[in-house]
């Protein structure tokens, strides 16, 4: 069955498809499917996909049956438990949740950073099946942690997320995807931070080999606030994670960080991309691989530095370890860069495990298996030294050690 078809079999399963503005919007995406040709050599989005898997499917949503929880502890946390992208209302004094709108679905429609030839975020648009919205309310200090849970098999979940931090308001946001089902998940979440805001974000991936996870994310960042995403991929199902950030006012900041942990015939894509579009604004991209077996993986990074943004600070690094003969990445940094005063760098490094270090380590008594597993633990021991949180260490640790247990 083709999109458009699917589309309007479903029609009335899909949010604000009443909504004339939303319809001439999915009419354009429409257009879209049908005059692509869905060029994979020249597509970035299309990268490592089984096109019928995602673009040739059947439409399957359920409202679960279970509520979602949320719990709210004395310590200024949260924590949710979200069912097939479905979250309750919810508000006190720090923090309010809701459904997204329509207004929420238009404003994102007119956005410009993320390219209109994402084919996965057009689905998204689309399809839209469910999503909430989440306020943090001026000068609070909390922590969140949502696990998204996927209740039944073939279904597809089109998921959109707004979380905006009003003016100096702090997030510490964790999100885990942990679902062992036959199912997709597309999820966009689109990051509002006002002025003198911080928010770190750690997504935890870690789904089993028939659940494929498509995660976007969108933020904005004001004058004098931080954006940090640190993204953990452990999964053996197919996990794209692409990450746009706009840097729009002074002294701004967006730190975006990942780890995947590849092995058997896995693949996952990856793209982060920063736009500086102030004066003295700063960037980091950073992505580490390890990849094992068959694994494949992508990694785009790009940074783009506008005419009226001087003083901007921007670095991107790739680093991949390879396993095994049969695993492969590609890896791809670009910079444009339309100011004169500016400091940017990057830098790629992708190979086979080092070898001088493997005799060293073995020359002392130790076995060829136990020296590639201390190796690939220092590759990655910044990244996991920097979590300040003790929980997510833990969690993250535990996740490590599975994953090196299964390293031969």
């Amino acid at each position: 069955m083709n999109i458009q078809d699917n589309y309007q079999k479903n029609k009335k399963n899909i949010f604000f498809s009443e909504n004339k503005n939303v319809e001439n919007h999915r009419k354009k995406l429409i257009s879209i499917f049908e005059n692509d040709k869905f060029d994979k050599k020249n597509n970035e989005s299309l990268k490592n996909t089984n096109l019928k898997n995602f673009f040739d499917f059947k439409y399957k949503y359920l409202v679960p049956e279970e509520k979602s929880v949320i719990n709210n502890h004395h310590d200024n946390s949260y924590s949710i438990v979200c069912v097939n992208g479905q979250c309750s209302s919810f508000k006190d004094d720090k923090i309010q949740i809701t459904k997204i709108i329509e207004g929420d679905y238009i404003d994102f429609s007119k956005n410009n950073t993320i390219e209109k030839n994402d084919h996965f975020v057009n689905l998204n648009s689309l399809f839209l099946n469910c999503g909430f919205k989440i306020i943090i309310k001026k000068n609070n200090n909390i922590k969140i942690k949502i696990s998204n849970i996927v209740t039944d098999d073939e279904l597809t979940i089109f998921q959109k997320n707004n979380f905006i931090c009003e003016e100096g308001s702090s997030l510490n946001l964790i999100e885990e995807y942990e679902n062992k089902n036959n199912s997709t998940s597309n999820i966009l979440n689109v990051i509002k931070l006002e002025k003198n805001t911080q928010l770190n974000h750690f997504l935890i991936q870690d789904n089993s080999p028939s659940h494929n996870l498509i995660i976007t994310s969108h933020s904005s960042c004001k004058k004098d606030s931080t954006y940090t995403q640190k993204v953990y991929n452990f999964s053996e199902g197919y996990v794209r994670n692409f990450h746009f950030s706009e840097l729009i006012e002074l002294n701004s900041e967006a730190d975006l960080q990942g780890i995947f942990f590849l092995k058997d015939n896995n693949t996952s894509n990856n793209k982060t991309f920063v736009k500086h579009l102030a004066e003295d604004c700063k960037s980091n991209q950073v992505y580490k691989g390890i990849l094992n077996d068959h694994s494949k993986a992508t990694y785009f990074s790009n940074t783009y530095v506008d005419q009226v943004a001087q003083k901007t600070e921007g670095y991107q690094l790739s680093k991949g370890i390879l396993l095994s003969d049969n695993a492969s990445y590609f890896s791809k940094p670009e910079l444009k860069i339309y100011a004169d005063d500016v400091k940017c760098s990057h830098g790629s490094t992708i190979g086979p495990i080092d070898e001088n270090a493997i005799f060293y380590l073995r020359s002392r008594g130790m076995s060829k298996i136990a020296a590639t597993k201390i190796l690939i633990s220092s590759f990655i021991n910044e990244e996991l030294s920097s979590i300040d949180d003790k929980q997510m260490s833990q969690i993250i640790q535990k996740k490590l050690v599975r994953y090196l247990s299964k390293v031969k």
